[in-house]
């Protein structure tokens, strides 16, 4: 368990912090008056303690025996694009550059955080030592088919579309329609190619997996 808070920790501690650089350090009060960003707040706060509580595993660098092509620059290109809109939306949101007109967006935006937060942490207590923010195998790898991965077979990706459209909504940005836009494409090329990994490595057992499943949305997509 502490292991797994140490790690969460780490992972959240640069962004948490570059929000709140972003809005600046001497109103914080402000930042915490508008219910929409303290609801936000709120479900970090919720999804950190829950992720402990169930242990659940963090470690994203695990590149396996099979990773696909080379990601690191893929990696480390949605990493510094993520801590810099991490920063710029709640500056941008403060000082009212490229902010939405209508209030109800930022409740829009905290749902879809909501939603993404709990896929994602079904996604990942489901994985356990097999997730990788890699496309790759890990070594005796198991298709993971129960959980949350019963009903759709990359949860960790539509995470990845409603959590980052969710975040800049909470901040009322318009940078919530290319961030979807990016987020779709990549998640797309990323089910791409872990797909053909699964089919290749797994073989017919991944495809009745696949036959029966949808990627991201139950009965739907």
């Amino acid at each position: 368990m502490l292991q797994s808070a140490f790690l969460l920790v780490v992972q959240l501690l640069p962004g948490i912090l570059l929000i709140l650089l972003g809005w600046g350090f001497g109103d914080m009060p402000a930042f915490f008056i508008n219910p929409a960003r303290s609801g936000f707040a709120a479900i970090v706060l919720a999804a950190s303690v829950t992720a402990i509580f169930l242990r659940i595993d963090f470690h994203p660098l695990r590149k396996g025996s099979a990773a696909t092509g080379n990601q690191d620059v893929q990696l480390a290109t949605l990493l510094i694009l993520s801590l810099s809109l991490l920063w710029f939306l709640p500056f941008a949101d403060r000082r009212k550059i490229l902010t939405l007109k209508h209030e109800y967006w930022r409740y829009v935006g905290l749902l879809l955080c909501c939603i993404g937060v709990a896929v994602r942490l079904a996604a990942l207590k489901a994985l356990g030592q097999y997730f990788s923010a890699y496309v790759t195998l890990q070594p005796n790898h198991r298709l993971v088919r129960h959980g949350i991965y019963a009903s759709i077979r990359h949860p960790l990706y539509l995470s990845l579309i409603l959590a980052p459209t969710g975040i800049a909504l909470v901040f009322a940005s318009w940078l919530a329609s290319p961030i979807l836009i990016l987020a779709l494409i990549f998640v797309f090329e990323r089910i791409g190619a872990e797909e053909c990994l699964l089919a290749a490595h797994f073989g017919s057992k991944f495809e009745e997996y696949r036959s029966r499943t949808r990627k991201l949305i139950p009965f739907l997509l």
